[in-house]
């Protein structure tokens, strides 16, 4: 939590630019010099609350041991010392510079038309300008006054909307308030310096959030994104099209031609996953036969959804009816040649078995190896 400094602006004038004000008007000059003198009293009380304050702090006594000057009992709405001494002098100050500013103009716009009335042509410039100036200084004072007012205002209003609450987001805040978030923000700080809130109130930037009291509030974590679904592979996407064209075909001889194109494509599928090298054999298989017997299949589905059998959509629905046994004998064809390789080994391995029990004597003399 950041340290709360009040801000003694008046306290940190200058002598030398008292003197210059003084100079141009003494009572404005009176004026700042006896706001000076009250702000750095102000000041020096709120330097010794702070040192009085740390000086009794919490600390560990020890078991069985009672510290001889008990601890103020800060936090939970109940503002600090230094705090309540601030917002004291702030009220003291608002007043003051609403008062003194207001009479400052006043007695400088009059003594400056008085002037000008008495002198008509050729006024005296020294006095003119005194006039001006205290005109000036009692009209910003009286500004100051009045925004420091304000404030005063807005703080009690932010006061009245936290209310029990132990946090709340700054733009709820602002929102409730009316104010926009330079001003809120503004206020808020100089609401926490003056302890409406308690002594334990701070301003999270990592939420944005107000905390009254307890710990704050965790900015949210990012949402973690949804894992995405594991790609399709090529044989099931296949599979699944050819489902897909077998549900769309009411015909039951076509529906079942079509479920054994799909059961010889499974195997077919089935030992290309088991074995890369069959894998390559598919190639043609892959990127011509399969994609064209589904569009054949696909384009027969649209024409049995057509109201109207004309002549050219059943002459085309028979031709694909009577394409669909050689694509069954393809299939089967192209699952066969799978094991071609297969069956080379078998018969390597028995010629190779065969030779040896001939040599070691061990197929009997009717027994002949296979040339």
């Amino acid at each position: 939590m950041e340290p709360r400094r009040s801000k003694h602006f008046l306290a940190h004038i200058p002598t030398i630019a008292l003197l210059v004000v003084f100079a141009m008007s003494a009572p404005l000059g009176v004026l700042f010099f006896i706001l000076r003198a009250i702000d750095r009293d102000a000041e020096k009380k709120e330097q010794e609350n702070a040192d009085y304050s740390s000086d009794f702090r919490s600390q560990d006594t020890g078991a069985g041991q009672t510290a001889r000057n008990p601890e103020p009992v800060y936090g939970h709405d109940v503002p600090t010392a230094e705090q309540q001494n601030a917002k004291k002098w702030h009220k003291t100050l608002t007043n003051l510079c609403t008062i003194m500013g207001a009479v400052f103009l006043f007695a400088g716009v009059t003594n400056a038309v008085d002037v000008i009335s008495v002198w008509k042509f050729w006024p005296d410039p020294g006095e003119l300008f005194s006039d001006i100036a205290m005109a000036i200084g009692g009209g910003g004072a009286l500004l100051t006054g009045l925004r420091m007012k304000s404030t005063r205002k807005l703080e009690r209003l932010l006061d009245k909307v936290v209310g029990e609450r132990d946090n709340i987001s700054l733009p709820e805040l602002f929102a409730a308030a009316g104010v926009d978030a330079a001003r809120g923000r503004a206020a808020v700080e100089s609401a926490i310096e003056h302890g409406y809130f308690g002594a334990d109130a701070y301003i999270d930037n990592r939420t944005g959030t107000l905390v009254v009291r307890g710990a704050a509030p965790q900015p949210p974590r990012p949402a973690e994104p949804a894992p995405a679904p594991a790609p399709e592979d090529q044989y099931a996407a296949l599979q699944r099209q050819l489902r897909q064209a077998n549900d769309a075909i009411p015909d039951p001889v076509m529906t079942a031609k079509i479920s054994r194109l799909e059961d010889v494509s499974a195997r077919i599928f089935a030992l290309a996953k088991k074995d890369p090298d069959k894998k390559n054999q598919l190639q043609k298989f892959m990127d011509y036969y399969l994609p064209t017997a589904l569009k054949l299949l696909n384009t027969y589905a649209q024409l049995s959804a057509q109201d109207v059998q004309g002549t050219n959509i059943t002459e085309a629905k028979q031709s694909i009816e009577r394409s669909m046994d050689l694509l069954i004998t393809a299939f089967e064809n192209q699952l066969d040649k799978l094991f071609a390789s297969d069956a080379l080994d078998v018969s390597t391995d028995i010629a190779a078995l065969e030779g040896m029990l001939n040599l070691d004597g061990l197929t009997g003399g009717d027994f002949a190896p296979r040339s």
